[in-house]
């Protein structure tokens, strides 16, 4: 009855207030429901990798092999992979570009081998010990429709994966400027067209095959039609 009282006096107004309150609660209740569906879609197409290093210890180089394999049921685009290897403030980066833009299949994987020796002795590392070196592993992925993108990190001295959303600045920007050096190289290019040079050895060498070639040409013609 009090409830009664209370919407008989200015009820109107009370009325309008009960139901703003009303649609707020649903558009909560609805604004909930929408985010747990776009959880939902993103988990299932969110790309899973797993990834694991084979450092050849009984050298002590600072070489080895890595593999990324997809553990997800959807296939999963390779947006961007590096490869870092630290000697004490020494770093050396290795990146993967034919494999951007590469679908990797479910339960397939992607095996390299790196060998960061010869680099490491042109500046002057020469002793090699167990744990000398630490390697990094980044690879950026996203799923077909690049809606759900994540970058993955692992180090292979702390055996760590990490997942984290988006993708670094460096990726960023390397995406963001590759249209306008393309667009820079079209245009230098149409103004200075590259010019192959040769050597004078093999100058002399096509100017040679080119003569025997029309030599041979012209003995055909000169050899008339053939007698029937």
């Amino acid at each position: 009855m009090w409830l009664f009282d209370w919407l008989t006096k200015q009820g109107a107004a009370r009325a309008t207030v009960i139901l703003v309150f009303i649609t707020a609660w649903y558009a909560f209740l609805t604004h909930r429901m929408a985010k747990a569906m776009n959880r939902q879609t993103r988990a299932m197409i969110q790309p899973v990798l797993s990834m694991d290093f084979d450092i050849e210890k009984e050298e002590f180089y600072p070489k080895g092999r890595f593999e990324v394999k997809n553990v997800g049921a959807q296939p999963v685009l390779i947006l961007n992979m590096r490869l870092g290897c630290r000697i004490h403030d020494m770093a050396l980066f290795d990146e993967y570009k034919f494999y951007e833009r590469h679908i990797l299949p479910p339960s397939e994987k992607m095996a390299f081998k790196f060998d960061f020796t010869e680099r490491y002795q042109k500046k002057g590392a020469t002793v090699w010990s167990p744990g000398f070196a630490s390697f990094n592993l980044e690879v950026v992925t996203s799923d077909l429709g690049e809606e759900v993108i994540l970058t993955y990190r692992y180090s292979a001295y702390w055996r760590i994966l990490t997942v984290k959303k988006g993708m670094p600045l460096r990726v960023h920007w390397k995406f963001f400027s590759t249209p306008f050096k393309q667009w820079y190289y079209r245009i230098l290019y149409k103004f200075n067209p590259p010019t192959v040079k040769f050597s004078d050895t093999e100058t002399l060498k096509r100017k040679t095959r080119r003569w025997a070639w029309l030599k041979s040409k012209s003995s055909r013609h000169d050899s008339g039609p053939p007698e029937t």
